[in-house]
């Protein structure tokens, strides 16, 4: 049915909800970006760690507290002190003066020999390591075994006991304890994984544009009356004078209709078409206006699509092309634009004479051109001789669509829509832009124009999940 007039845009939040499959979609489509991620990740952590960073190495040296020498046998108290003993050794070896020692002899920093020597005791024993790590391997065995005879010294000194053994000697250690290159690689890529999903799930949600008919249907509330897959067209809107010829067989191959009847594009557009007649049960719909948010969203390859499936099904179709500004009509089609609408509009005679252009290959269909593009193209369509040809033709035609220029930027549509049956508004997928669609429905809602629907084209139809049948 078509919606009435002063049907209001829907002003619900516009974050669109995303499902699971489309999470794993998107996520699928855009492989290459989470492979560049990690790629990135992964190499920058190994150059890192390969060139960039120093190996550290750590030697380490054991050590024994026994009994003392005149002690015959070794009671649990002496356990005990000797347990304390090791939390002794830890803070004298960790002590200031030891520090300096050691920056005397190898000059290493205070700051930097406390923050790398360590003291830690063998479990159930009264075994106890003394390590330090350096970047320098021989460096490093050589700082342990002095701290090893410096605490023999100070244990004999300040606490006055000759009980530590000296059971292995530090050894010049041949493999650096960092940095764990596999570990450093391996976190990085995990990280470039999850940096990967990260950035195309942001893309996505900063990607504010219509992806599903449920997305429309949802931000603007009116129906979608017709998806369009996208399909392999010509490319247009690269026109110079040597290409002139390959630029209209280039616009020639998006009459899909024509060109692949049994395609899924052109099986779409007779749904449309289905649609369509659905639409004007209530009321009659015979001019009908196709316009867009804005340049691209593929209005004009739906106006002469829809006009051929609708003149293949018996109806007498009348194709105008209103856009007077950027006309593409013709080339659509094929046919000349020497005269048309701006010849109709500007002749003198009271009476409109209607003159239209004609396709052999295709019965029932008559198309009005643009004609020359005039300097007042808003004027022109809103002149009583426009509405005068508008009475005319819908006397004359079962159905007219009139092409027009996009709606968010000009205002030529919603002037004709104001004075026709019906509007329909045609959306990109993936391209146009939420905030223009809105814009571009409050334009045509300020003229009372009632929609018909919208249509969805350029649809990505593995995403939304339409058209999984082929046609042979």
């Amino acid at each position: 049915m078509i919606y009435e007039k002063g049907s209001k845009c829907m002003e619900k939040d516009d974050i669109l909800e995303i499902d699971l499959r489309e999470i794993v979609y998107i996520l699928l489509k855009k492989w290459y970006l989470i492979v560049l991620c990690f790629v990135l990740s992964a190499g920058t952590a190994f150059v890192v760690t390969q060139f960039y960073i120093k190996p550290v190495y750590k030697a380490e040296t054991t050590l024994f507290l026994g009994k003392e020498k005149d002690q015959v046998s070794l009671s649990f108290s002496d356990i005990q002190v000797n347990n304390q003993l090791v939390v002794d050794y830890r803070e004298i070896l960790q002590s200031r003066r030891v520090a300096e020692i050691i920056n005397q002899k190898f000059g290493v920093g205070i700051q930097e020999f406390q923050k790398n020597v360590n003291v830690k005791t063998v479990k159930d024993s009264r075994l106890f390591s003394i390590s330090y790590e350096d970047t320098d391997p021989k460096r490093a065995a050589d700082i342990v075994n002095e701290l090893a005879t410096v605490i023999q010294k100070m244990a004999d000194e300040i606490i006055q006991v000759k009980n530590i053994k000296v059971i292995d000697t530090a050894k010049i250690p041949e493999n650096p304890v960092k940095p764990n290159k596999k570990m450093n690689v391996g976190a990085a890529g995990l990280f470039g994984l999850l940096l990967g999903v990260g950035l195309i799930l942001l893309l996505e949600l900063i990607d504010h544009t219509f992806k599903k008919p449920e997305e429309v249907e949802k931000m603007l509330g009116i129906n979608v009356i017709g998806t369009i897959p996208a399909f392999d067209g010509g490319k247009r809107g690269k026109k110079k004078a040597k290409d002139e010829k390959e630029l209209q067989e280039q616009y020639l191959k998006n009459l899909i209709v024509h060109n692949n009847p049994k395609s899924a594009s052109a099986e779409a557009f007779r749904e449309l078409r289905t649609n369509l007649y659905y639409s004007s049960v209530d009321s009659e719909v015979k001019t009908i206006v196709v316009t867009s948010p804005t340049l691209g969203d593929g209005k004009t390859v739906t106006t002469v699509n829809l006009a051929i499936t609708l003149a293949r099904s018996g109806k007498k179709v009348l194709v105008i092309d209103a856009d007077l500004r950027k006309p593409k009509v013709h080339h659509y089609f094929g046919v000349k634009n020497k005269e048309g609408l701006t010849n109709l509009l500007t002749d003198s005679k009271e009476e409109v004479k209607i003159k239209t252009t004609e396709r052999s290959d295709i019965s029932n269909l008559y198309i009005i051109t643009s004609g020359p593009i005039p300097p007042n193209p808003a004027e022109m369509l809103n002149s009583n001789r426009m509405k005068s040809l508008l009475e005319k033709v819908r006397e004359e035609y079962d159905i007219v669509i009139i092409d027009t220029p996009p709606v968010g930027q000009v205002t030529d549509a919603a002037i004709l829509a104001g004075i026709t049956d019906g509007v329909i508004l045609v959306l990109a997928s993936g391209q146009t832009r939420i905030e223009m669609a809105k814009r571009a429905f409050k334009s045509l809602e300020s003229v009372k124009a009632r929609f018909i629907g919208a249509v969805l084209t350029k649809l990505d139809v593995e995403r939304a999940g339409y058209y999984s049948y082929k046609y042979e």
